[in-house]
């Protein structure tokens, strides 16, 4: 292997993990989840890793079938280091956590308590009082990052975890966690058929920070390994030295500068030996120009991520709630989905400032920063950016640019909240469309239209959302709160919205809603407590969700036909009847109620006021709907019992 830089102040190679004689660590996924081999036998290759010098093992508290064999991983490499008669102070655990296995599924959570029980359950499996070295398995986009990172250091300090790392990240997400503790290791894919990571500049920072960086999937992973066999770029190496591809490949892996430690997988002794002939694989220049199509160099813009920041105390200042101006900024204007962040960025545009918006330009959120650079290197030194940036990673981007080219960044913060948000964009569409779009039709009219989000924008943006701090470089940070307009002065009109099934109705058959009028029975007590009602001047609606029209239960003519035979049975005038058609999960439109969409639509269009917006439902769905809309709400039960 060529020669390697050494690392300052005589760090060892690895880190934390110091100078390993063997640079292969053993991961023990495929020995704990589905297909693994009895305990035994996957004892039986751990040793054999051991016996041949690997002092690293990687687990986690998901390496187990489902959830209700959490820990495995854990149990068994406690067990296999118990039973062995080498020299186990030498053998380095690290685990992780941060995923669930819902049926066996991998699904994220990394919410501050799931790692304080998955920490807690880690110690007891591995039967120590303090975690060598744990990682977080991913970010997970349902949590603010700054809360996952929190509860980290918070373990950290409560002396339970001795060393913190981190897996499947980007720099700037490194840099961030940066602020609450030392990382101490990096765990991200790398192989010659996927070296994305190293492409970004990862394995350059952890040279840099002089800590180890864990290449999982050497090889591929388990349902790649095979295409190996077709890859021209080892096709040299295979030839020249007589060795496997896989075995060219991790090779290739261990030529690397920097300290890349491959995590090896295997569930037999016989694979294991073909990771460890590997070692005894030495390239040599020629090697290197014979593969020299592929290569594992950091781009430039990962070059550029590398970059010392610029002291934001070295920028000119600018005034907080100055407005437009003639001095040289970059305008961040960020806030939820609906958050009215177009009409507020009108002002910059009329006042000469460039404007970047992922939505009229297209691509990605990135792609604005090469556009935002170039306008800055063309001396155009004013622009405004208006898009979600929820997180301090997605807003890192934009203070870097324009502080490389010194200019001050100034955050406009729209706080509108969520409830407001959604009210805003079920306005938008009625406005546009007149209708309340959903599913596949909302999809199509969004690819034209992309002021239309689903629900589950607006959801994902509250739940990863951090808030701007000077900390990530800002010059200035404003505050904006969102004032509704009040409606109109005719909105005077009375109405009480009701639900249907276990409200109004229930069926003769005991099916949870009919599926033909013949099946509809009213409910004892509606009509003489609804009449009461109307002769206060109130309105009734239906609102109804009917979601077995999606899963072809039933057709929307039959939803429609049970909800007309509801109010015959009533004998009362119903205003409108409306039902949301759409599947219940996950939520794709703005009709399905907690969503306000069918709120928004009736107060529009019989000027309904706020104050005698009534809402009678049996669901929490029902409840969450009257609190979007800003209706009173009433339990059906409670309501018709006591009139």
């Amino acid at each position: 292997m060529h020669a390697r830089p050494t690392p300052e102040h005589g760090t060892p190679r690895f880190g934390v993990l110091g100078e390993l004689e063997v640079p292969l660590a053993l991961g023990l996924l495929r020995l704990s989840t589905q297909g693994r081999p009895e305990e035994a036998e996957a004892i039986k290759v751990i040793h054999h890793a051991l016996d041949h010098g690997i002092r690293v093992l990687d687990i986690a508290d998901t390496y187990a079938l489902d959830e209700k064999d959490l820990h495995y991983g854990e149990r068994l490499a406690a067990k296999a280091l118990v039973s062995w008669s080498g020299p186990r102070e030498q053998v380095r655990v690290m685990t992780k956590a941060g995923l669930t296995r819902p049926k066996g599924k991998w699904r994220p959570n990394a919410r501050p308590e799931r790692l304080r029980s998955s920490v807690e359950g880690s110690l007891k499996a591995l039967g120590v009082e303090q975690l060598f070295l744990f990682s977080l398995h991913v970010n997970d986009p349902a949590v603010p990052y700054e809360d996952s990172l929190a509860t980290l250091a918070e373990l950290q300090r409560a002396g339970k975890i001795k060393h913190l790392g981190l897996c499947n990240v980007s720099i700037a997400e490194v840099e961030q966690a940066q602020r609450h503790f030392e990382v101490r290791a990096l765990q991200c894919e790398l192989s010659v058929m996927n070296r994305t990571s190293s492409k970004a500049g990862l394995v350059a920072l952890a040279e840099r920070l002089h800590i180890p960086f864990l290449a999982h999937r050497p090889l591929g992973g388990h349902a790649k390994v095979d295409k190996l066999l077709k890859n021209r770029a080892m096709k040299p190496l295979v030839s020249k030295h007589k060795v496997t591809p896989h075995e060219a490949a991790l090779a290739t892996l261990l030529d690397l500068p920097g300290p890349v430690l491959p995590l090896v997988g295997a569930t037999k002794t016989a694979s294991l030996d073909s990771s460890l002939r590997a070692l005894t694989l030495r390239l040599d220049d020629a090697d290197r120009a014979l593969r020299e199509k592929i290569s594992f160099a950091p781009t430039p813009e990962a070059l550029r991520e590398l970059e010392p920041a610029v002291d934001p105390s070295a920028l000119p200042t600018i005034e907080v709630n100055a407005g437009p101006g003639q001095t040289p900024e970059v305008v961040i204007v960020m806030g939820i989905q609906g958050a009215g962040k177009s009409s507020r960025v009108d002002a910059y545009v009329e006042a000469g400032y460039e404007r970047l918006n992922r939505d009229l330009l297209g691509g990605k959120l990135a792609d604005l920063l090469p556009r935002l650079d170039g306008l800055l290197a063309e001396g155009k030194r004013r622009v405004v950016l208006d898009n979600t940036y929820p997180t301090r990673v997605s807003r890192r981007g934009v203070i870097r640019t324009a502080h490389r080219h010194g200019v001050p960044v100034r955050c406009v913060h729209l706080t509108t909240p969520p409830r407001e948000a959604l009210i805003n964009v079920a306005q938008r569409m009625l406005e546009r469309y007149g209708r309340l779009p959903g599913g596949d039709e909302l999809k199509e009219l969004a690819k034209q239209d992309p002021n239309l989000p689903p629900p589950l924008a607006l959801t994902r943006y509250a739940q990863s959302f951090e808030p701007p701090g000077a900390d990530e470089g800002f010059g200035a940070i404003e505050s904006v709160d969102f004032v509704r307009r009040p409606a109109p002065e005719g909105y005077t009109n009375k109405g009480l919205l009701l639900d249907a099934d276990g409200t109004l109705r229930k069926t003769k058959s005991g099916e949870i809603y009919p599926r033909s009028p013949d099946d509809v029975e009213l409910l004892p007590g509606r009509r003489e407590v609804l009449q009461r009602w109307i002769d206060e001047g109130y309105q009734l609606f239906f609102i109804s969700n009917q979601s077995g029209v999606a899963s072809k239960k039933l057709t929307a003519e039959d939803a429609a036909a049970c909800l007309a035979r509801t109010q015959e049975l009533l004998d009362l005038p119903v205003t409108e009847q409306l039902f949301c058609p759409h599947k219940s999960f996950p939520v794709q439109c703005f009709c399905r109620k907690p969503m306000p969409g069918w709120g928004v639509y009736l107060t529009r269009k019989y000027e309904l006021a706020q104050e005698h917006l009534v809402m009678v439902g049996d669901m929490d769905s029902d409840r969450r709907f009257a609190e979007a809309i800003g209706a009173r709400y009433f339990d059906a039960e409670e309501f018709f019992s006591r009139g």
